[in-house]
């Protein structure tokens, strides 16, 4: 990433400020998962925050076991030399 792309995204947890310089494109998705979990306020409560890394990390846990699924399937599939 350039300096010049980023963009700065602060998080507001239990009233106090985090920022974080991500992409353009990140920063949106950031910001629209931010007022999802806070419901628009912006502000999340350190209890919804910890429930919303979880759920993300089962979220990703289940997408990166699915992918091995697919990769295994592909690989078995693909002739061997």
């Amino acid at each position: 990433m350039a300096n010049e792309n980023l963009k700065q995204v602060i998080i507001n947890v239990s009233a106090k400020d985090f920022i974080v310089k991500c992409s353009e494109e990140f920063a949106n998705f950031l910001e629209d998962d931010i007022a999802l979990i806070s419901g628009g306020t912006q502000k999340i409560e350190l209890k919804s925050f910890v429930d919303a890394f979880i759920k993300k990390s089962y979220e990703n846990y289940i997408l990166e076991r699915e992918l091995k699924k697919l990769i295994k399937a592909i690989n078995e599939e693909l002739p061997t030399k």
